[in-house]
This record gives structure tokens, C-alpha cells and sequence, in this order.
């Protein structure tokens, strides 16, 4: 018999019941089908012991569907006989394809899959991907490991994988993690990934004994698409800096970065980080950042990259008095940087040589302007419709953070205006419209 987490459900009915009356009605991530039969063989597990032992046996053109209730991964006995971790495709085995694994409510609250916490290394992992491909991961909650709540070994096969409405949280270093080049070709959306109470010093870390952490670390990975996620409080809990909230880098290129809302983190979205090979191209557009004035944690720049060809644009930050900058650009081989059309409280820097091309930044934004900066609700107030100014509508950016089209003159910032809701189900995912 599985238990179900009432205490988890009533947290978040009330956090949800507290973000509505912030932001307006609830509207729900859209509902993926359930796994058909004709399509999959289907797995249905109830205890953690069922889902450890369905997740090693996998084979292509099968779903595991679990059922409501809270699977603690350290009670478990491994097939492998060595930790408790998900593995998806066996370590060095023959690939396998077309995979789901899905709670069946689509509440992630219903369905908790944890470890033994941030710092004991019994439950190294959540989900692990090795040899599969097109691959989904829909519909639960997963953390409480030692490294990562979700790694994607690129260099086993891991690719063409979608992590749907899913909370990623407490995770030892990064939460949702694609390692090395080949994991290609990801879509993180309609998720919640973040820290309860901001990570901790790890025994494994980048130097050991020290906070080592992002949100999102995509090494090397091409093609991944992260949209409409809520990712929040990415940070330290020694108040050393953390890494950036979405992290793309040592070769990874054209990632793009879109309509997510981060809240009370470190730093925020960086494509690239140490120099302009650590990656090429890539989009940061419409999405919302806010950094807290009041907080004790070091914090860094909101929005930056390395990346030849990236394009910076129609992004809302707010780093409220914390850091110099809300954009910077770095390193004079990040060539053909477009920075345009974004709404900031501080200014955009080119460092180290680099020289972005610069067009309609607006860097005074007052609080006043947003709906509700407290909470995250960075849509445009009545007085931010009437101060802050339009732009031409760029062929890069045809939507705003709500994915409703932009008109030819569009406001600039990521709203275009105050039409839409931001908070579901207490996820606080962004894109309302499920017509995509």
C-alpha cells in the first residue's frame, strides 16, 4: 500500500490559494494523454520496490504509470545491488526507445519519489537516463538525492527526452543535470525546480566541502528548450554564490530559454560561462527574473553570456539594488550578440571586449510598473502599461511571456500587457494558452 502525502498537498493548496489571489484564476499546464496500450506496454507500480525493479527491467515501448502515493528510494533493494537510483536504459547496455514514465493524476504533488536527503549518498541519484532515447518524464516529484534529481548521460544515449510538469527539488549539486556531449535535443517544461531551503555544502563538490549547485547544468548538450518552468531559490545556504539558475556550457549550443519565471536565486540564465567556445547561438527571450532586496545571499548578474550569436531579448529582471547589472556579455569572441528590447532596473555591461549589439534596453523599471513584484507577478501594472515603451517586433521574438503574439509595435519587457494568469495548481508555471 502506497500513502499519500496530505501534508505535501495541503502546503501547496495553500500556496497555490495564496498565488491566486496575487495573480488571478488558476490555469492548469496542459494534460498529457496517459500512455495508450496500443502504442506501449504498460507498467503499473503502487510501491517503490515495483518502480526500482520496473525502471531496471525496462525495454523499449513501455510506460511505467505510478500510482499516487510517496516511494522512498532508500527502502529499496536494487537489481543492481549497489545504490538506490531510476535507471532508465542500463549502463553500457543496447539502447532502448520510446519510454514514459508518468505519475497518473497529473499533479506532481500526488506522487513523490524521494532519497535520503542532500547529503547521504544511499540514493545518489532520482533518475538516472543512460542507453534510451525519446524518452518522457511527466506528472511527479523527484529529489532529496546526494547528486542529481534528473541526470542525462549523453555520452550512454541518452537524448530526444522531455521532462513535463514534473518538481525537481533538493538535489546535492546541480537538480536537473545533461551530462556530456550527445544528451541533445531536451525539453524541460511546465516544471518547478528548486531549492526548499537552498543547497548545502557537499562532500563532492566542485572543491570538496562547498556549495556546488544550479538549477538546470546542460554540459554540451545541443538543442534544449526550456520554457515555462518556475525555478526558485537556486542558491546557497551558507550564502556563498551558487552557480546560474539555467546553465549551458562546455560546447553546448542553441539552447533556448524562454518564458520562466526565476524568483530569489543567485544568478539566473547563462549561456556559456568561462569563455566564448563554452557555447554558440542560443535565445534567452520572455522570461521573468527577480532577485530579493532583503536577502543575505550573494547574488550575481540575472541574464549573461559568452555565446557567438546569441540573441538577449524581451526579458523582464529586477535585480533590486543587489548587483550592478541585469545583462552582461563577456569575452570579445562572442561575436554578433544581440541585446534588444529588454525591461531591467539596472544597466546591460559588455566586459572583457565584447561588444553586443544594443537596441530599445530600458534599465530605470520601477516596482510600480509590475502587478505584483512580491510575489513574482512581473506582468505590467496600469502604471507600467503607460511608462514603459514599445519597440518593433522582432522576428525572434514573435510571442510575449504569456506565448500570445506580439504586434508589430510591441512593449518592451516580457509582457506585452497584462492579459493572461501565471499561476496553476501552486507550480506557478507560466504560459496559460495551452493552444501550442
Amino acid at each position: 500500500m502506497t500513502i499519500r502525502d496530505a501534508s505535501l498537498c495541503s502546503v501547496l493548496a495553500l500556496l497555490a490559494s495564496a498565488m491566486v489571489q496575487a495573480a488571478g484564476p488558476p490555469a492548469p499546464a496542459p494534460r498529457l494523454p496517459l500512455p495508450s496500450a496500443a502504442e506501449y506496454d504498460i507498467i503499473e507500480v503502487d510501491t517503490a520496490q515495483e518502480l526500482a525493479d520496473a525502471t531496471w527491467n525496462l525495454s523499449s515501448d513501455q510506460a511505467i504509470v505510478i500510482a499516487p502515493g510517496v516511494y522512498d528510494l532508500s527502502t529499496t533493494i536494487f537489481p543492481n545491488g549497489v545504490d538506490g537510483r531510476l535507471t532508465v536504459g542500463r549502463f553500457g547496455a543496447p539502447p532502448i526507445r520510446n519510454i514514459q514514465i508518468r505519475g497518473t493524476t497529473g499533479n506532481p504533488a500526488d506522487t513523490v519519489i524521494h532519497g535520503a536527503g542532500m547529503l547521504a549518498p544511499v540514493v545518489p541519484f532520482g533518475i538516472q537516463v543512460f542507453t534510451a532515447s525519446d524518452v518522457t518524464l511527466a506528472d511527479f516529484s523527484i529529489g532529496e538525492v546526494y547528486f542529481h534529481a534528473i541526470m542525462l548521460q549523453g555520452n550512454q544515449g541518452a537524448r530526444n527526452v522531455r521532462i513535463y510538469n514534473v518538481r525537481a527539488y533538493d538535489a546535492g549539486q546541480q537538480i536537473i543535470k545533461g551530462s556530456e556531449a550527445g544528451a541533445d535535443d531536451v525539453t524541460v517544461e511546465y516544471s518547478r525546480i528548486e531549492y526548499t531551503d537552498g543547497a548545502r555544502r557537499h562532500p563532492e563538490g566542485a572543491v570538496p566541502n562547498t556549495c556546488y549547485t544550479n538549477g538546470i547544468d546542460v554540459t554540451g548538450g545541443q538543442r534544449w528548450v526550456i520554457r515555462d518552468n518556475r525555478i526558485s531559490r537556486i542558491r546557497c545556504q551558507d550564502g556563498s554564490l551558487a552557480g546560474p539558475a539555467v546553465l549551458a556550457w562546455q560546447g553546448a549550443a542553441d539552447t533556448v530559454v524562454e518564458r520562466n519565471l526565476i524568483l530569489d536565486s543567485s544568478r539566473g540564465v547563462s549561456l556559456g560561462l568561462v569563455g566564448s567556445s563554452d557555447h554558440t547561438g542560443g535565445i534567452i527571450r520572455n522570461n521573468l527574473i527577480r532577485w530579493n532586496p532583503a536577502a543575505t545571499y550573494a547574488v550575481d548578474v540575472p541574464i549573461y553570456t559568452t555565446s557567438p550569436g546569441a540573441l538577449l531579448a524581451h526579458n523582464t529582471a529586477l535585480v533590486s539594488g543587489r548587483y550592478p547589472n541585469a545583462i552582461e556579455v563577456r569575452f570579445g569572441g562572442a561575436t554578433d550578440v544581440a541585446v534588444f528590447a529588454n525591461l531591467l532596473d539596472a544597466g546591460v555591461a559588455a566586459r572583457n571586449g565584447a561588444q553586443p549589439v544594443l537596441d530599445d534596453n530600458w534599465s530605470d523599471a520601477r516596482d510600480a510598473w509590475f502587478v505584483d513584484v512580491a510575489t513574482g507577478d512581473l506582468r505590467l501594472s496600469e502604471l507600467g502599461l503607460e511608462s514603459v515603451p514599445d519597440a518593433p517586433r522582432n522576428a525572434g521574438v514573435p510571442l510575449d511571456c504569456t506565448a500570445e503574439s506580439r504586434p508589430p509595435s510591441t512593449r518592451v519587457g516580457a509582457c506585452e500587457a497584462t492579459a493572461g494568469v501565471i499561476f496553476e495548481d501552486g507550480f506557478e508555471t507560466w504560459r496559460p494558452n495551452p493552444g501550442r
